[in-house]
């Protein structure tokens, strides 16, 4: 169990600095990390399918959305929405639906509901620091101590060991999760399922202009 204190901390005493008694307090360290802080953590959630950070929803399609082509049923992604891990037919994910897009703001099938289970950024769970494992805790202070080494240490040769150890803890974190996984896990939708209907994958912003209601 964590604390953004503990955390900002952590990536201090990566790089040789003074630590913080309040995330609140003034200094240069203070600021960095405090702007470095939402973005850092939320590319770290995006980085993995994290167990701990995992939601499961029946989700129902937007009656209000009329696909121009494609797939039939359009799904609006919740707000706290990080990365898709699966996608079923059925709620004990017995039945994996491999025929879908999933795009920046929805997900589009042929059928409803649809059961999904996604890395959520949900106070509640990704953004939790109570339900981060250490090797996750290590990996985020690490990525932290790598985002403001630069201008708190002007030091290249501590920069380069810093992003060894955090590619390092990365790749530990990541290996550490994968034996935690929840079974049955469906892989992520393939280039192929994302570009059907000339779509690209979630980086398509503009396939929106494809759906009218």
């Amino acid at each position: 169990m964590t604390t953004r204190l503990a955390l900002w901390n952590q990536a201090l005493q990566a790089l040789g600095s003074d630590r913080l008694t309040d995330t609140g307090e003034d200094g240069v360290s203070g600021e960095e990390l405090t702007a470095a802080h939402d973005q850092v953590v939320a590319e770290c959630l995006a980085v993995g399918s994290w167990n701990f950070a995992m939601e499961t929803i029946k989700a129902a399609a937007d009656t209000g959305v009329a696909p121009a082509f494609g797939y039939t049923e359009v799904f609006a992604k919740p707000t706290d929405w990080v990365r898709t891990i699966g996608v079923s037919q059925d709620e004990y994910f017995s039945l994996p639906l491999l025929q879908y897009y999933d795009d920046d703001d929805f997900w589009s099938a042929d059928s409803t509901p649809i059961y999904v289970r996604y890395v959520s950024n949900d106070t509640g769970l990704g953004l939790d620091l109570t339900r981060w494992p250490a090797a996750f805790t290590r990996y985020v202070g690490l990525e932290l101590a790598a985002r403001v080494a630069p201008k708190l240490t002007q030091s290249a040769s501590l920069e380069d060991a810093i992003e060894k150890k955090r590619d390092k803890a990365r790749r530990t974190a990541l290996n550490q999760d994968a034996m935690n996984e929840v079974q049955p896990k469906f892989p992520p939708p393939s280039s192929w399922t994302n570009a059907r209907g000339g779509r690209t994958g979630r980086g398509d912003r503009g396939s929106r202009g494809n759906l009218t209601g």
